[in-house]
C-alpha cells in the first residue's frame, strides 16, 4: 500500500481547506443576515450541540465539549438566555450543578438557520447544468463516505448519528 508524501498531503489539504473556506463564504451571506443564530459562532455551536445531543448539560460539561472557559461559556448562556434560545436550571439535589438546555425558541431558531442554510445552497446550485449537479452529487457522495478517515471519533458520534438535515 502506497503512503501519502508530505507534500500531497499538503496540497490536498490546502484544497480541501480552500473549498470549504469558499463555499462557507459564498452562502454565509445570504443566510447569515436573516436568523437568530449565526452560524459558525459559539452560540450556533452550543446550541447546536445542544440541539443534536438532546437533553441538558452542564456547564463544566459544556464547557469541556466547547474548549472554552466555564467564564466565557456563562457570558455565551447569558446572550442566548436574553434571546430567550437556551435556559438554566439548578439540580433540585446539588444546586451548585447549573444544567443549560435549548428552548423551543431555540429549536425554532435551529431550524430556520437550517432552512436558510439549504436555501442558499439551492440557490447557488441553480445554476449548474443537470450534468454538473449529478457530477456534484458523485463527488459529494465519495465525499461523504471518507469524512469517517478525517476524524472517526468526532464524525460518527456528532455528524453520522446526528446529522444536521
Amino acid at each position: 500500500m502506497k503512503t501519502n508524501t508530505p507534500a500531497e498531503l499538503t496540497a490536498v489539504s490546502a484544497q480541501f481547506l480552500t473549498f470549504t473556506t469558499q463555499f462557507l463564504t459564498c452562502t454565509k451571506a445570504q443566510y447569515q443576515q436573516q436568523n437568530l443564530v449565526k452560524a459558525n459562532t459559539q452560540g450556533f455551536q452550543l446550541l447546536f450541540l445542544l440541539k443534536q445531543q438532546g437533553g441538558s448539560f452542564t456547564m463544566s460539561e459544556l464547557a469541556g465539549q466547547l474548549h472554552t472557559t466555564k467564564q466565557q461559556l456563562t457570558r455565551l448562556v447569558n446572550a442566548l438566555e436574553e434571546k430567550n434560545l437556551a435556559k438554566r436550571s439548578h439540580d433540585t439535589k446539588n444546586r451548585r450543578l447549573v444544567y443549560v438546555s435549548i428552548t423551543p425558541e431555540g429549536i425554532n431558531a435551529m431550524e430556520q438557520l437550517k432552512e436558510s442554510m439549504l436555501e442558499a445552497t439551492k440557490e447557488g446550485l441553480s445554476s449548474f447544468t443537470p450534468e454538473e449537479l449529478a457530477q456534484l452529487s458523485q463527488c459529494l457522495d465519495t465525499l461523504s463516505s471518507l469524512m469517517p478517515k478525517f476524524n472517526p471519533d468526532f464524525i460518527e458520534k456528532n455528524i453520522l448519528d446526528n446529522p444536521l438535515l
